[in-house]
């Protein structure tokens, strides 16, 4: 079976274990591409159990490599994996396994939390 980079749109084929292509991958902050390697569990690929923890720096590198400044369209696209990062962080937070994000990403307001993306 073939495995994408899950940046969005992105159609180059990765090793199951592999978050992203090279592109992708380098063109994420250090301490994001060091996030992901923490988080991630040998053999998560296989077993298809990523932890909370995981997944919540799998969705802001995802949206990290979406953004660009100052064009909407763009904000549009990472907006959704954005606030999915934020609620697999609450999800980790509320099981007892701390911060997922910490110093990565300032935490949301209530209200942006609640916020559903209808775009």
């Amino acid at each position: 079976m073939r495995h994408l980079c899950h940046a969005h749109l992105c159609k180059d084929e990765v090793p199951p274990r592999m978050l992203m292509c090279a592109k992708h991958w380098f063109s994420l902050r250090k301490p994001l591409r060091d996030a992901v390697w923490r988080e991630y569990k040998n053999g998560q690929e296989n077993s298809k159990t990523p932890t909370a923890r995981y997944m919540a720096v799998q969705q802001l590198a995802v949206a990290e490599v979406a953004f660009r400044p100052n064009d909407e369209a763009a904000a549009r696209v990472a907006a959704p994996y954005l606030l999915n990062a934020e609620r697999w962080r609450q999800r980790a937070i509320d099981k007892g396994q701390g911060d997922p994000l910490e110093g990565l990403l300032k935490a949301l307001t209530p209200k942006q939390r609640s916020f559903e993306w209808s775009g």
